[in-house]
């Protein structure tokens, strides 16, 4: 498992993008949060998903691997046939269950037993798919730790460089009111191919980190605003990075093509980043790293990830940057 800098593995704090929906199609599926196991059923065929530890609390096999509901809120454990209560209290042998927000095209966890704001994630969500639909976009192996990924959406720099972003709005970068962390800008493009416009195209871009593995994209605003939900989960080799994109209903399918292909475009660009980045190497920061800065401060607020943020952010200037 890939470890935080100072070599400890993670606590998992706060939400996290825990499967799209492709990955929880059966009845019991096997999941885990880094070296956590954990174990997603679904109540019926078309039902919503819970989530519960997925060790077997007699002998520690895995409950999501040849687990079988019972229907009577219980799993009977594949390894020695005993019945396991789904939830606290439910027998002897038991496993705890974890929150879920259950969005259709991704599964979001937030484990019961580690400490961590909401940071107002399940209200935002909540709010988005009232209008919204969530289509799974990317699952993906990285070499680097899960928190690289997601500081991505605050490192700016990289937007013109990488994904060809001709100019872009100098960044703010602000704590909300529920201590998630913001980034607004905007970039200036060729129009997309999900949009009706042509020629250049201004776009506004606003993330907000909810974990130091989950970020929320905002493209666009109002009636055309689209949503980009990044996650990202510890793995033996690095970390599993998964992409889900939401959509206004109604939304013609070649349009959430696109913007599902324009997902995956942006995602193998940043892998090749990723994949050959020295995780050794002292970085050297300077004031136009102020985004990355501030969203290792946040990431600190989670006692895990305290050895991430060693400078105090630095202030973002107002005005324009581009190329």
């Amino acid at each position: 498992m890939m470890m935080t800098p100072n070599g400890r593995e993670p606590t998992m704090g706060g939400w996290h993008l825990l499967a799209l929906a492709d990955e929880v199609k059966e009845q019991v599926t096997g999941l885990a949060l880094g070296s956590r196991a954990l174990v997603a059923v679904r109540d019926g065929p078309a039902g919503q998903v819970r989530v519960f530890d997925g060790t077997c609390p007699h002998r520690g096999a895995h409950l999501g691997h040849g687990g079988r509901a019972t229907g009577q809120n219980a799993i009977v454990c594949p390894f020695h046939g005993k019945r396991i209560g789904l939830g606290e209290g439910t027998g002897r042998l038991c496993v705890r269950e974890h929150e879920v927000i259950d969005g259709e095209g991704a599964i979001f966890v937030r484990l019961a037993d580690v400490p961590a704001r909401d940071h107002g994630f399940a209200r935002v969500v909540k709010d988005i798919l009232t209008t919204h639909v969530l289509t799974g976009a990317v699952i993906g192996q990285v070499l680097v730790p899960p928190e690289l990924i997601i500081e991505n959406a605050f490192d700016w720099m990289h937007f013109p460089t990488v994904h060809l972003i001709r100019r872009m709005a100098r960044p703010k970068v602000w704590l909300g009111p529920e201590g998630e962390l913001n980034i607004t800008t905007a970039f200036h493009t060729a129009a997309p191919e999900w949009e009706s416009a042509e020629g250049d195209f201004a776009s506004a871009f606003h993330a907000r980190a909810f974990s130091p593995n989950l970020v929320v994209s905002e493209l666009g605003s109002g009636a055309s605003s689209k949503f980009v939900f990044t996650g990202a989960l510890p793995a033996p080799a690095g970390c599993v990075a998964r992409i889900a994109v939401a959509l206004r209903r109604g939304t013609p399918a070649a349009t959430i093509a696109s913007l599902v292909d324009g997902s995956k475009i942006a995602f193998e660009e940043d892998l090749l980043i990723w994949d050959n980045l020295n995780l050794g190497a002292v970085p050297r920061l300077d004031a136009s790293d102020a985004p990355v800065l501030a969203f290792r401060a946040f990431c600190a607020s989670f006692a895990s990830f305290a050895s991430v943020a060693r400078q105090a952010p630095v202030p973002v200037a107002a005005g324009h940057a581009g190329r």
